[in-house]
């Protein structure tokens, strides 16, 4: 972790030829989203990506064409489809309360301690214009939580639907039994409405379509996740409970707390059902592809070290496992540690995966048409 905060190549990567080009730098990054760097929709040769300047976090837009290059006053995070604005969370409060998906360099800054003033921030990306998009305060409204004066609550990981209509985000803190709570909240681009879709135990999600949602969770009941948000699980009457159900492992600690993938309409989130079982029985990183009917993601490095690289075709309920991946030095540290996560290029052949084998850590690209079909 001590790396993270160096300064670090921004590059153009040709793997037809195997060239990389640096085109700038940036010392905002993290090992697990690295800069937020991508590519801008609607903009050609152009890539937005974090740094820090002045002690704050901002975003770079550059051309890699022209070489152009504009800073923008806030930091990137999700880019609307259009291309026309950005939703972020605040990285000095990631700094502070989730180091493994903040930027080092901004925990020299104060954390701001109001959540009237904190939460998701909105960008656009034309003007420069920012402003709040859902505060943290409203967030911890909408059901009692924990009311410890010593728990941080922050907003993450939001993401466009596909048509950039809604927009879906985690809310969450770490209880007193030293636990996340999660909670899955989706709202229209205006902020208007909000739906809490899950609550308690919520891990990876993406977009099934622009009005439903594929999320990990579990669903054990609301009482059991006020006990959780108020941490009453570390009470010593409740540790023999929890130590018995740590010792459930694999499918059958899955079937006693309904953990497991879900899929979740917006506009009624109790119509879920569970999705891809049990083909899909481990959390992982999914992404759904929008050109055809199949789904990527992976696993979580086993006993051995062994990622699966995975795709699931839905309407077949038929899963093909296209690669093995050995991590090779394993890290038990999970701010360093290097998962898949899996991701489809434009054109929805391709498949780009992370990797950490033989000491070095990588990008691989996998060819999958011959999978995928017509």
């Amino acid at each position: 972790m001590s790396d993270c905060g160096r300064r670090i190549e921004i590059c153009l990567w040709l793997p037809q030829t195997d060239e990389i080009l640096p085109v700038d730098s940036t010392t905002a990054w993290n090992f697990q989203q690295g800069s937020r760097l991508q590519w801008v929709p609607g903009r050609v040769n152009c890539i937005a990506f974090n740094e820090i300047e002045r002690g704050r976090a901002v975003s770079v837009i550059r051309n890699i064409a022209t070489g152009q290059r504009h800073v923008l006053p806030a930091p990137i995070y999700a880019v609307s489809p259009d291309g026309k604005m950005s939703i972020a969370p605040n990285f000095t409060t990631l700094a502070h309360a989730w180091k493994a998906y903040g930027y080092p360099p901004l925990t020299g800054q104060p954390r701001c301690t109001d959540d009237r003033l904190d939460g998701l921030w909105k960008l656009q990306l034309d003007s420069g214009e920012m402003s709040l998009f859902i505060s943290t305060k409203r967030v911890t409204g909408l059901e009692p939580v924990s009311g410890s004066k010593e728990v941080v609550h922050f907003l993450c990981h939001p993401l466009f639907s596909p048509d950039g209509s809604k927009v879906a985000f985690l809310h969450r803190f770490f209880s007193a039994d030293g636990g996340s709570f999660t909670r899955l909240i989706v709202t229209d681009r205006e902020a208007n409405d909000l739906q809490v879709l899950a609550r308690e135990k919520v891990s990876h999600f993406d977009w099934l379509d622009n009005d439903t949602v594929l999320v990990w969770a579990r669903f054990t009941g609301a009482g059991f996740a006020q006990v959780r948000s108020r941490g009453a699980l570390k009470s010593p009457l409740m540790k023999p409970l929890v130590r018995v159900a740590r010792g459930f492992k694999g499918r059958w600690k899955k079937k006693l707390l309904a953990e497991a993938y879900y899929s979740i309409p917006v506009r009624n989130a109790q119509a879920r059902y569970r999705f891809g079982w049990p083909k899909l029985e481990e959390d992982g990183h999914p992404m759904v592809a929008r050109s055809h009917d199949w789904i990527v993601t992976d696993c979580y490095a086993d006993k051995n070290g062994i990622l699966p690289l995975i795709l699931y075709h839905a309407k077949r309920n038929d899963r093909v496992d296209v690669g093995r991946f050995r991590h090779r030095p394993r890290s038990m540290d999970s701010d360093v540690k290097c998962d898949l996560h899996p991701r489809w290029n434009r054109s929805e052949n391709l498949i780009a995966v992370d990797t950490c084998e033989s000491g070095m850590r990588q990008v691989r690209i996998l060819d999958v048409h011959d999978i995928l079909g017509d």
